[in-house]
């Protein structure tokens, strides 16, 4: 009982640290919380038979909720994937379900999109009542997931300004990074120059020292001409000779086996 009470003050804690990015002091809290946790006699997949064992689910529930909100704070993907497979059987289980978990399904989708893992997503997706789809936590990277598959990158960037909270905030910059180069590549194929301006819109980008960044960050070809912007791509002979047929293969073979899996 002790154990539960010093974890069940910890947790209050906790909430509070991941709410005002005390991420340093979050992360010590958490880790005390999960060694109060070993003494839990009730936490799956142990049944839940013992007098305290609501109290103890419900605690541990939220430790790991926290857990997975940290691990975005912390721009941590790998903590963040742990921490929700460890919390994925007191959803399975809970008779009522917790207010963040809306929320915390819908940032593993996200994580989903951004590693293009789309059979996994589809498979989340199967799990969710028609209900829970309509939340916005997780109608949001559906609709994401809609606009990449018809290629409308355009509608992606837009949706930065739709984001159902901030915590979505991590995800969708990783997904926009992607989305933009595509709109990069796609660009300078189409055009031999764009006005400054419309490069900045078109790359939806907020300033035009963000565009000037993101040209000499990954776009060294790219010439500024006072206000026009001028594309050099390589050639098409020598892009001919250096199609990489071998990795085209591989991610033809992928895609393949990612819709026999959603299938």
């Amino acid at each position: 009982m002790a154990a539960q009470a010093k974890a069940a003050t910890d947790l209050g804690a906790l909430k509070q640290q991941v709410a005002s990015k005390n991420y340093d002091a979050a992360q010590n809290t958490l880790i005390g919380i999960k060694i109060a946790m070993t003494q839990f006699t009730s936490l799956p997949p142990a049944p839940p038979t013992t007098p305290a064992a609501a109290q103890e689910r419900q605690i541990a529930c939220g430790a790991f909720e926290q857990a997975v909100l940290l691990s975005v704070g912390l721009e941590d993907t790998q903590s963040f994937q742990r921490h929700f497979a460890q919390l994925k059987p007191f959803y399975a289980e809970a008779s009522t379900p917790s207010a963040l978990e809306p929320t915390i399904c819908g940032l593993n989708l996200m994580l989903l999109l951004v590693e293009n893992r789309l059979a996994e997503f589809h498979s989340e997706l199967e799990l969710l009542s028609e209900e829970e789809r309509a939340n916005e936590a997780i109608a949001f990277p559906i609709r994401l997931e809609q606009y990449l598959m018809v290629g409308s990158y355009n509608q992606v960037l837009e949706a930065k300004a739709s984001m159902p909270n901030e915590s979505f905030e991590f995800f969708m910059a990783l997904l926009l990074e992607t989305v933009r180069d595509f709109i990069a590549e796609c660009t300078e194929v189409a055009y031999t120059e764009l006005s400054m301006t419309a490069a900045q819109k078109m790359m939806m980008l907020g300033s035009r020292d963000e565009l000037t960044s993101f040209i000499e960050e990954a776009h060294e070809n790219w010439v500024v001409d006072g206000e026009t912007l001028r594309f050099n791509p390589p050639s098409t002979a020598s892009k001919s000779s250096e199609i990489p047929s071998m990795r085209l293969m591989s991610e033809a073979l992928g895609y393949a086996t990612e819709l026999e899996r959603i299938v």
